[in-house]
């Protein structure tokens, strides 16, 4: 093998080598879109079922609410009484 033959295939193998890393840059930019996608329906969901409990918060501090002016209610008719 001649000098330039024996540098032909080092510039094959860098030109595999360079077009393998390209690959392995597009599938990681590929996961990385899709990750980013995912964590923005997670957040999507979270922020959904936050509110949900806070609704259910309110309805139950409405409900002990209410039961505590029925026993009120109850304690001073029983005093009347």
């Amino acid at each position: 093998m001649t000098k330039d033959d024996v540098q032909d295939v080092r510039l094959d193998i860098m030109e595999k080598q360079i077009q393998k890393h390209d690959e392995v840059i597009q599938r990681l930019s590929e996961s990385q879109l899709e990750l980013s996608s995912r964590l923005t329906e997670l957040a999507s969901s979270i922020e959904t079922q936050s509110v949900i409990i806070g609704q259910g918060f309110d309805l139950m501090k409405k409900v002990i609410l209410g039961l505590m002016a029925i026993l009120t209610t109850i304690g001073a008719g029983t005093q009347v009484m």
